[in-house]
């Protein structure tokens, strides 16, 4: 007991297991109908009246008075502010920003075209022509966000990227020392589902984008997902989550930390579990987390939380192991395990794996180059992590000879009266009469 702050320990397969596993689900799918409301109103009031809904919810929800004139951050003043980032911080962001471009310039898609008996057949990739990248200013600051999202964009070929960020009496200087390296110039001090809707209705001030990417709060959360439609969005992000797989050649403590790591975002829904098949390693977790959580300098923001979102699970075996985290399919898996590299053959449903004991989750959130900006609440089943893809579109080109046409034609034509697809049908029989 750390306080009056406790952490579950239960079998698996108990009763009070799958009772615990029923109260991580339901909150990871719990949707706040309030929210929603809010937002709905916001977006139509922003699609109607633009600037002035835009401005009239900034001083509502902001508490700050942004007007045509004042909307825009100007580049100089980017640059006043970035330049009160230490030198160390800046070059630590710099060498980040380089392992990122590194990882992802890897993940371009490749054209390609094919012979085919009716002509050819080939995909070309487009980048999208604009996006917007939401910076967020909650509980914390987030560059390293900024670098996750903007850089795949630019590998992609991006044209105009523009950041949108909530009014701050000053941007802040790491901020704004990301957005001066990046060379991102179109920045607007506008935040909220205000901020959203602007991004993908387009009001006189800012202009609309073809994506929003980057987190929020529940507010922009609900926003993206209302306005997926009009605009593409990256996903409907939810609070951080971390899933540990564990055996007894890793430190508890370690362990222990890297729970924590992912259960401090603030949000208080944050999700931290641990899957092990020793019940006294567990137990010694279990101890570790307490003793943390008692001694953390931000233990109030793990004292918020539910009483289900740091739990010790026990299981029978390794395939119960990874049986359960597939179905939990985490935002973060961790696997500190002796046979890590055989256990991952077995993972099917996770957004961002880290391998062995010296591999913790922070150094993908920050330095090593894979991106974090991950799906989150069991969307590892069928999304991916935000990537230079992520800012692409395929197109199909067909180019059919009349040689090749006359072969397809009575196979089209077929198929389309099979369907009662009269006209499709006609299109290729007078091609060929």
């Amino acid at each position: 007991m750390a306080g009056n702050y406790s952490i579950p320990l239960v079998a698996l397969e108990s009763t009070e297991g799958k009772k615990l596993v029923r109260k991580i689900t339901l909150g990871r799918t719990a949707r706040n109908e309030e929210v929603r409301r809010v937002v709905e109103k916001v977006l139509s009031a922003i699609q109607k009246q633009g600037d002035r809904a835009l401005f009239a919810y900034t001083e509502k929800f902001d508490r700050k008075r942004v007007t045509a004139k004042t909307v825009r951050l100007s580049s100089a003043y980017i640059e006043r502010q970035a330049k009160q980032v230490t030198s160390e911080l800046a070059a630590t962001i710099r060498e980040s920003a380089k392992r990122i471009k590194v990882y992802h310039r890897q993940q371009k898609a490749p054209a390609f075209s094919i012979k085919t008996a009716e002509g050819k057949l080939s995909q070309i990739i487009r980048p999208l022509n604009r996006v917007g990248v939401y910076i967020p200013g909650g509980y914390t600051v987030y560059p390293s966000t900024v670098l996750m999202n903007v850089i795949p964009a630019q590998i992609a070929g991006v044209k105009e990227i523009v950041a949108v960020t909530p009014p701050r009496d000053e941007l802040d200087p790491l901020i704004a020392y990301v957005l001066k390296l990046l060379k991102v110039e179109e920045v607007y001090q506008i935040g909220g589902a205000q901020a959203v809707g602007a991004l993908a209705y387009g009001t006189k001030s800012i202009p609309a984008v073809d994506k929003i990417v980057g987190p929020g709060n529940s507010y922009v959360a609900a926003a993206k997902k209302l306005v997926y439609g009009t605009v593409d969005i990256d996903s409907v992000a939810g609070p951080s989550e971390v899933a540990a797989l564990v055996d007894t050649t890793v430190d508890p403590s370690w362990v222990a930390l890297d729970l924590l790591s992912q259960a401090e975002h603030g949000s208080g829904d944050e999700i931290a579990i641990c899957v092990t098949e020793n019940r006294r390693f567990a137990e010694r977790i279990q101890k570790a987390l307490l003793q943390e959580i008692d001694v953390s300098p931000v233990r109030g923001v793990f004292t918020k939380l539910a009483g289900h979102a740091i739990a010790l699970f026990i299981t029978g075996s390794r395939e119960a192991s990874i049986a359960f985290i597939n179905t939990l399919a985490p935002e973060h898996l961790q696997i500190m395990t002796k046979t890590c590299r055989e256990d991952l053959k077995k993972i099917r449903n996770a957004a961002a794996i880290f391998l062995g004991p010296y591999t913790p989750v922070a150094l993908g959130d920050y330095f090593i180059g894979t991106n974090h900006v991950l799906p989150t609440g069991s969307a590892a089943r069928y999304a991916s992590p935000l990537g230079v893809e992520s800012f692409v579109k395929r197109l199909s080109v067909a180019e059919v000879s009349r040689a090749g046409l006359q072969q397809a034609a009575p196979h089209v034509s077929r198929f389309a009266r099979a369907e009662h697809f009269i006209h499709h049908a006609l299109s290729v029989e007078r091609r060929v009469q």
